[in-house]
């Protein structure tokens, strides 16, 4: 029983250890434009039945049956897509989500990827990219001498020069999901379809249950400092009453073999 207790308690150690890394992740992220939290669930493990319900009662229907569980387990890793903060920005090409919906922006094979974070620029050729060097998948090419670009509600991106002439150059458009937590993380605020989020909807802001979006503006990160800080206390007292549990443990295995050695 003793080595089982020791093989339970590892995985209390594990579960600790895999929170830490989570909130930490968090807080790094906290100041990461349209980051998205990531929260680990846990599950109990197996159990062994040392005795089954109504087994030795005078009544066999009363539920006194004994088991052992055998420690916890991931059960999911999720992302938590609550809305950051929108905050007007220094950037003369940020864009703000507010709502549901993603950017799509092309990776350098060619393949989609969706992002929450908006600090886009202009490269060399005009087109917009995210801070990576990857272009919206929207193609918008920015003329020379813009100072600003505006959003329309219906997606319509029009662009302002010195002289204050606007003229439309392109049709932004964001993609939702119905299960946004079946994506899949790559970095670098970027996020690839998977068979449980489906192929999404891709449609103009403010259709199809998307949200809007703000020039000028950015989504924060939506890290609750304070919540994660706090989660960080009570998973390092965790790992800590866990290690403490295998070092009685590993006393109490020693003083068998010392007996019976």
């Amino acid at each position: 029983m003793l080595l089982t207790a020791i093989s339970t308690t590892a995985t209390g150690i594990r579960a600790a250890s895999d929170t830490i890394d989570a909130l930490s992740n968090n807080i790094a992220n906290s100041n990461t434009p349209g980051y998205k939290a990531g929260q680990i669930s846990f599950q109990d493990l197996l159990y062994t039945s040392l005795k089954s319900g109504g087994e030795g009662a005078s009544d066999p229907t009363l539920p006194n049956a004994s088991q052992l569980g055998y420690g916890v387990g991931i059960g999911s890793t999720r992302g938590l897509f609550t809305q950051g903060s929108v905050v007007q920005s220094s950037g003369t090409f940020d864009l703000g989500i507010n709502g549901q919906g993603f950017f799509r922006v092309t990776q350098r094979d060619g393949s989609v990827a969706y992002t929450r974070a908006g600090n886009f620029s202009a490269d060399d050729t005009g087109r917009l990219v995210s801070s990576l060097g990857l272009p919206l998948a929207d193609d918008i090419v920015v003329p020379a001498g813009t100072v600003s670009i505006s959003v329309a509600t219906d997606g319509t991106v029009t662009a302002t020069d010195s002289a204050g002439v606007i003229q439309p150059i392109g049709q932004l458009t964001l993609t939702g999901f119905q299960n946004v937590n079946g994506l899949d993380r790559l970095g670098d605020n970027l996020f690839v379809t998977t068979t449980a989020s489906g192929t999404g909807v891709t449609d103009a802001p403010g259709t199809n249950g998307l949200g809007t979006v703000t020039s000028g503006s950015l989504e924060q990160s939506n890290v609750n400092l304070s919540a994660e800080l706090t989660s960080l206390v009570v998973a390092q007292r965790s790992f800590s009453f866990n290690t403490r549990a295998l070092e009685t443990e590993n006393t109490l295995v020693q003083s068998v073999l010392d007996v019976v050695g």
